[in-house]
């Protein structure tokens, strides 16, 4: 059933998926919009062909499944990059979902697939090799919530920096959620992001979207005042045990601060409360190049400064299913290009 046809009955058909596989975040109706409403504002957005199976007039498989056009290419991705992976209940029909996948890709002449599996789902192997796709995994680093001290967990230099800005009256860690939601404060985010940005990298809609999944409790804002000042924000997304630090923003004329310890940990502990076992921080985590994953000196400062925090690597499996011969010569090409040839000391 496609939800083309018919998006309420889709929508009603995911949310049930949702429950029963208990997934993560990055399976919410709010996130998969978000991600199509930022593929169209890059002008990369073709058509939505994003299906449920059914057996026994039961669902029990999501696919979510844009196709874009990148260059002369069309590809199944979303704003470039990797789609959320199937969500089945019942493995048995998992086989005919990526062969239903397939025909859907010759029937619109895509030159390449590109799937991500959620690292939350703790997957023991990258199950995507069994349907040809070229792997292209890298590793997420996970915060352990199960811990028993989530400060004691951290990394020495981690703690002294929490309790430097913990014990300092000047600050005030505050959050927004369900339950004391503020849009002028979600607002302050967003100019915020902006400005350390330096440029505006996403759409008002997209960030009210945002507003509309912290008011349905998925969402918490957490931010972090210095002198009266709001100076930085971290959002986290999450749903059943499961959440994902989606993003953050700070006041570049405060950076000489350490503003992101406090907010990890007081997230860190607002979500352990909340129920949630593990915190993905999404990327950049992997700490090094690999293929179609090519990390500049800031974005391995931020993976070494998530690992302060406890918790441990695991594994993003990604791959992706060529059509198009041009679009791999693409892929590889870019590859040569950036990949990072390691010298002897």
């Amino acid at each position: 059933m496609f939800k083309e046809k018919n998006q309420v009955l889709f929508w009603k058909h995911w949310g049930s998926l949702i429950d029963t596989t208990k997934s993560g975040p990055r399976y919410l109706p709010t996130e998969l919009e978000i991600w199509l409403t930022i593929s169209k504002n890059k002008n990369l957005f073709c058509f939505d062909k994003s299906f449920i199976y059914l057996l026994r007039g039961k669902p029990v498989a999501g696919v979510f499944l844009p196709i874009e056009k990148q260059d002369k290419n069309k590809t199944i991705s979303v704003a470039g990059g990797y789609v959320i992976a199937p969500m089945t209940q019942d493995k048995s029909v998992e086989e005919k979902i990526f062969k239903a996948i397939d025909n859907i890709a010759a029937e619109h002449k895509v030159g390449k697939i590109m799937f991500g599996i959620d690292p939350l789902d703790n997957n023991r192997y990258n199950y995507l090799q069994k349907y040809n796709y070229l792997d292209t995994s890298m590793l997420s680093y996970v915060f352990d919530l199960t811990k028993e001290n989530l400060l004691d967990s951290c990394r020495r230099n981690h703690k002294r920096n929490i309790k430097k800005i913990r014990d300092n009256k000047d600050f005030t860690v505050f959050y927004i959620d369900n339950n004391s939601p503020s849009y002028e404060i979600h607002e302050e985010y967003r100019t915020l992001h902006h400005k350390c940005s330096g440029r505006i990298t996403r759409s008002k809609d997209t960030f009210d979207a945002q507003y509309e999944k912290l008011k349905k409790g998925k969402a918490v804002l957490f931010g972090l005042n210095f002198k009266q000042k709001n100076v930085a924000f971290l959002y986290f997304d999450y749903n059943a045990d499961k959440a994902v630090s989606v993003s953050a923003a700070d006041d570049p004329d405060y950076d000489s601060l350490p503003l992101y310890h406090i907010l990890y940990y007081m997230g860190m502990e607002y979500l352990k409360k909340a129920g949630v076992c593990y915190i993905d921080t999404g990327n950049p985590s992997s700490p090094s190049p690999q293929f179609d994953y090519y990390p500049d000196n800031k974005q391995k400062n931020i993976a070494l400064f998530k690992r302060g925090f406890g918790g441990e690597y695991w594994p993003y499996f990604r791959g992706i299913k060529y059509f198009s011969r041009e679009a791999f010569k693409k892929d590889m090409s870019d590859f040569i290009n950036n990949f990072e040839i390691s010298k002897y000391e």
